[in-house]
C-alpha cells in the first residue's frame, strides 16, 4: 500500500464525519507523510497502523471532542452514541474482542431503551389517566354529582401530576443520553488500550 490509496481508504472510512473535520484530518496524515518524505512511505504507514484503526481514534475523537465543546442536546448525545458506536465497530479488533464489544453495545442499548420507554410511557400513562378520569366525571355529571366531582378532582390532580413530570422525565431522559455517551467513550479507550497493550 502506497500513500495516496493508504490516504484514500481513510478519506472512504471516514465519511461520516463533517466536511471540515474530514479535511483537517486528511490534512494532518497528508503533512504527516510529507514531513516523514518519500523514502520512508512505508514506515510511516507500518508505525499508524491500518486505515481502519485511524479511522476509527479519529471518529472516537471527534465525537468525544464535540460532546464536551458544545452544549447538550438529545440530538446531540445521539449522534455521539452513534459516532463512537461506529468507531468501536470499524476498529480493526480481534474477532472476541469485537464480539464482547457487540454485546455490550446491544445489551445496553436494549437497557437503556426499555427503561426509557418505560419512563415515558408512565409519565404518558398518568397524563392521559387523569384526561380519562376528568372526562368520565362529566359524563358522570347528571347521574351522580358527588362521583362526577370525585371523578373531575382525581383527573385534574393526575393531570396536574403528568403535566409537573413532563420536565422531570425529560431531564432523565437527557441524563441517561449522557451516562450513555460516557459509558460507550469508555468502553471505546478501554477497547483500544486493550488493543494497543496486545500489540
Amino acid at each position: 500500500m502506497d500513500r495516496a490509496s493508504y490516504l484514500k481508504k481513510l478519506r472512504g472510512k471516514l465519511y461520516r464525519l463533517p466536511a471540515q473535520e474530514l479535511d483537517a484530518a486528511l490534512a494532518y496524515y497528508e503533512e504527516y507523510f510529507d514531513e516523514a518524505g518519500e523514502e520512508n512511505e512505508q514506515q510511516v504507514i507500518q508505525q499508524l497502523g491500518s486505515p481502519s484503526k485511524v479511522a476509527s481514534q479519529i471518529m472516537a475523537d471527534f465525537a468525544l471532542k464535540d460532546f464536551d465543546a458544545t452544549p447538550a442536546s438529545t440530538k446531540k448525545n445521539m449522534t455521539t452514541i452513534w459516532l463512537i458506536i461506529l468507531a468501536i465497530l470499524s476498529a480493526p479488533l480481534s474477532l472476541p474482542i469485537l464480539a464482547t464489544a457487540v454485546a455490550l453495545i446491544i445489551s445496553l442499548g436494549a437497557v437503556v431503551f426499555s427503561f426509557v420507554i418505560a419512563i415515558v410511557a408512565t409519565g404518558l400513562g398518568i397524563f392521559f389517566g387523569g384526561i380519562v378520569a376528568l372526562i368520565s366525571g362529566f359524563f358522570v355529571l347528571t347521574d351522580h354529582w358527588p362521583t362526577a366531582l370525585l371523578f373531575i378532582g382525581m383527573g385534574l390532580i393526575v393531570t396536574g401530576s403528568g403535566v409537573l413530570l413532563f420536565p422531570i422525565i425529560t431531564r432523565f431522559v437527557k441524563k441517561i443520553g449522557l451516562v450513555c455517551v460516557e459509558v460507550l467513550a469508555g468502553l471505546f479507550k478501554k477497547i483500544t488500550k486493550k488493543r494497543k497493550g496486545g500489540l
